[in-house]
């Protein structure tokens, strides 16, 4: 029986819209049934254009060719990313109504490149850590994560193919553990971010949801950028259990060890990689820039309408009050040196294997987890992959990190893909 077309994988529906046996249309009214049976459970979407949707989708399928990569897929952008026409929130009370009038610089590539902006997408306040009314559709008693809960929830609740994340801590990785679905933070800068709201400005990561490796290269090809090669050898894999491996729940230090030993026994080279010890610190140094930098994004919001802010944005801007310059260059400075020891890394490995989360995504839905397995990453800037691998005592999801040296983006989905097949 074939799949509804909402089921399908971004390159899967590309196909078959190259093909002429899908429709723009046929995919959008399917991804908008789906949202009609699901959202008032999950409520992943902060605002709709289906009428928007449609009129685009039916331009589209007037065309003789396909206009780019993406042509006709349905895209979630999370709601501190600007557009044009519907409202960006930030997930505030402060901007409830407002209206960009424009789109995010990253929104109008991808649509240039042929996608359908569905609507947007439930973010947490100001992409923070005060959770958002976004359920995690496997279990709607548990968390999606945050920040990008709306994003990751839709991919994964089969309302859209594709969702825009951004990362500043853990906001794309780990909705992608707890959604099981594929999610990709990239490298620090790859993308324009001009129409973002930023949170710290130097850690900010673009990032997206999707249902397989492969769509994350057709995103990356939307952007201009060329898919590796495809892998024709084994990748030599570091195995990082990282400094907190005891904060791993049990179950998930056993799953992600057998993904190092099922990708072994299908070739690969995996040998353990223990980081030095400068890198125990670096949860500390990664939120202190943090705190730091969003008591200047937010500084207007502040002073006008803090006492719209929630008690943990409201708790961050008293802890970013607090770090020092000589404690945030100090942070800055370990930054570099740990980039230095992992540059020694990528001399004996092509990727690195870690957790993605603690665990399965945890019950209820005032706190969206803890991002200790993605706040290093995201200083570091390198780019990351989650891909779902199992499931937890509970039949959540869990997953497994793949990490690559900074700019290596589109080998690190190549090496994805690999990873991806064997875990299958």
């Amino acid at each position: 029986m074939a799949k509804s077309p909402n089921r399908l994988s971004a390159s899967a529906a590309v196909k078959q819209m190259a093909d002429k046996r899908l429709k723009a249309r046929d995919l959008v009214e399917a991804c908008l049934d789906r949202i009609d049976a699901r959202e008032g459970q999950v409520h992943a979407w902060e605002a709709l254009d289906p009428d928007g949707a449609r009129k685009r989708a039916d331009q589209l399928d007037k065309r003789a060719r396909p206009v780019g990569p993406l042509h006709g897929i349905p895209l979630a952008v999370k709601d501190i990313i600007s557009t044009r026409t519907m409202p960006t929130t930030c997930g505030s009370a402060i901007y409830r109504d407002h209206v960009v009038g424009r789109d995010a610089a990253c929104v109008t590539q991808l649509v240039k490149a042929g996608a359908i902006v569905l609507g947007k997408s439930v973010t947490t306040e100001f992409a923070g850590g005060h959770a958002g009314k976004t359920h995690n559709p496997h279990n709607l008693r548990h968390t999606p994560a945050g920040s990008s809960s709306g994003s990751a929830a839709a991919v994964a609740d089969f309302m859209a193919p594709v969702g825009y994340g951004t990362q500043t801590a853990g906001s794309v990785i780990r909705p992608g553990a707890f959604n099981g679905v594929v999610a990709y933070k990239g490298t620090y800068g790859w993308a324009d971010m001009t129409g973002i709201k930023p949170y710290a400005p130097t850690l900010d990561t673009l990032g997206f949801f999707a249902r397989e490796a492969n769509d994350l290269a057709l995103i990356r090809a939307a952007y201009g950028h060329a898919a590796a090669d495809p892998v024709t050898e084994a990748p030599r894999i570091g195995l990082m259990r990282t400094p907190w491996w005891d904060q791993v729940d049990g179950y998930n230090r056993k799953n992600i060890e057998l993904a190092a030993r099922t990708v072994k026994a299908a070739g690969a080279r995996v040998r353990d990689w223990v980081p030095p010890r400068e890198w125990d610190t670096l949860v500390e140094a990664q939120h202190r820039i943090m705190t730091k930098e969003a008591t200047q994004s937010y500084a207007k919001e502040r002073a006008r309408f803090s006492h719209l802010f929630s008690p943990i944005m409201a708790g961050v801007m008293v802890e970013g009050d607090a770090v020092t310059n000589r404690q945030y260059a100090d942070a800055k400075k370990l930054k570099r040196e740990c980039l230095d020891q992992l540059a020694k890394a990528w001399q004996s490995f092509d990727i690195l294997l870690a957790p993605s989360a603690k665990g399965e995504a945890p019950a209820g839905l005032g706190s969206t987890g803890d991002p200790l397995f993605n706040r290093f990453w995201t200083l570091l800037g390198t780019p990351c992959i989650a891909l779902p691998f199992n499931t937890g005592p509970f039949g959540l999801p869990l997953s497994v990190q793949l990490i690559g040296p900074p700019g290596s983006d589109d080998q690190l989905i190549s090496w994805a893909r690999w990873v991806e097949q064997k875990l299958a």
